[in-house]
């Protein structure tokens, strides 16, 4: 169980100046594109929004170099490769598969990558750092104010246009890829990181409307009295229900990180990108009889670019599904001895922090800490980053090393239930 840790140590020992390379590589890439959006903001907001993709897109590709350069430190990944399980779910008489191309890992990470860049809030660092530097290089002294327009992206016509764009672009070049030329892989991933940021950013945008919408409803004033009259009739009840609400916001915090880069390392590392399509089983009743028969009589061309749609969008998601499900069956203690781990790196950083502010020593805020502040907390970043990024690889490593466990212990049981 402790094995992670252990393994975790040797990788950011054979491995920290590349990695240390790739992380710097991928954030000065973002920064340099934050930039050039700020700078085309400054007139268009939209178009702006359009480059922004690239920034993060940037961060994805230093963190799959750096996951893929770590790959060669993973013994039960190479054990599963020499032995030509190249999906973790393949059947038994399916054949081996090749390792999936850079596009696909790509085309595989952009959507869970970019759902978990902002569900914790990257998203929202990176949009602050391109509205504070677009704001700066608005002229003061321009007739024109253009400084609300920077963040002005709704729901128009002209945002809708440019999803629908990207996302019909992209399927078309996904599925005559074989007669297009290789350069428009890089156009493929373009549009797909195009359409999954801005379709985020509104629903980001518009998420405080929705939460207010949700909490004015009846449904959660019912369940607000609920929870006043259970308190006055008995205090333990109240007590009780605040406890499980906060246990769930804190897990949501300390587990579900992590967890979420596990399943983004096992998409990189491709152990579930080359198995077939996702059959999603639909209950046999009349309500579902009439919609199959509904369904048929549509025409077969309108059916068949539905159900490509739809097997590309259930395709994205496969993969994380896959890897969660390796993940889960790891087990719950060493999971949590990596939870753990990973805590701790996180609380490194504060701790690092608050030791180096008091070993510099008092200084003025303005002249000194304004200053220093910024290029401290990139220091600790610079720090920690590689051996988080080592954790897990580490801790997808350990999972695969349970996969292979399970399949030895499955092949030695297996003779002795057909001789019984």
């Amino acid at each position: 169980m402790f094995s992670i840790v252990t393994s975790t140590l040797r990788l950011a020992a054979s491995r920290w100046p590349v990695l240390l390379a790739l992380y710097l590589a991928g954030w000065l890439a973002r920064y340099l594109v934050i930039e050039v959006a700020a700078l085309v903001g400054t007139t268009d907001a939209l178009t702006a929004f359009l480059i922004m993709p690239v920034a993060i897109l940037a961060r994805l590709a230093s963190f799959i170099g750096m996951f893929l350069v770590l790959r060669q430190g993973m013994p039960a990944f190479d054990d599963l490769a020499k032995a030509g399980d190249d999906a973790i779910d393949r059947t038994e008489d399916a054949p081996v598969t090749t390792r999936p191309s850079m596009q696909d890992l790509f085309l595989a990470s952009v959507l869970p990558f970019f759902a978990f860049y902002a569900a914790w809030q990257f998203l929202a660092e990176d949009t602050l750092q391109y509205a504070a530097s677009a704001l700066a290089k608005i002229n003061p002294f321009d007739d024109t104010d253009n400084s609300a327009g920077v963040l002005n992206l709704e729901l128009t016509w002209a945002s809708a246009t440019a999803i629908a764009v990207a996302f019909t672009g992209r399927f078309l070049l996904k599925r005559y890829s074989a007669r297009l030329p290789r350069w428009s892989a890089v156009v493929t991933v373009y549009l797909e990181a195009v359409w999954v940021y801005l379709t985020l950013f509104l629903i980001s945008n518009y998420r405080d409307d929705f939460e207010s919408w949700v909490a004015n409803r009846a449904a959660m004033h019912w369940i607000a009295d609920l929870r006043a009259a259970l308190g006055d009739v008995f205090a333990p009840i109240g007590v009780a229900w605040d406890g499980i609400a906060w246990a769930i916001g804190e897990a949501g915090a300390l587990v579900l990180l992590p967890v979420a880069w596990l399943a983004l390392a096992g998409i990189v590392y491709g152990r579930a990108l080359t198995t077939g399509p996702l059959l999603i089983r639909v209950p046999q009743n009349r309500y579902s009889d009439r919609v199959r028969i509904r369904y048929a009589r549509v025409p077969r061309a309108v059916s068949r670019r539905f159900a490509d749609v739809g097997t590309g969008f259930v395709g994205r998601w496969k993969p994380l599904a896959n890897a969660l499900t390796l993940v889960w069956r790891a087990g719950v203690v060493p999971m949590g001895i990596f939870v753990l781990a990973y805590t701790v790196i996180e609380a490194a950083g504060a701790w690092i922090g608050f030791g180096a502010t008091r070993l510099i020593g008092a200084h003025d805020l303005v002249t000194w800490w304004m200053i220093v502040d910024d290029g401290l907390i990139f220091a600790i970043e610079v720090l920690l980053e590689p051996l988080r990024i080592c954790l897990i690889a580490a801790g997808y490593d350990y999972c695969l090393r349970r996969l292979g466990e399970r399949r030895q212990a499955a092949a030695l049981a297996e003779p002795v239930s057909t001789t019984a």
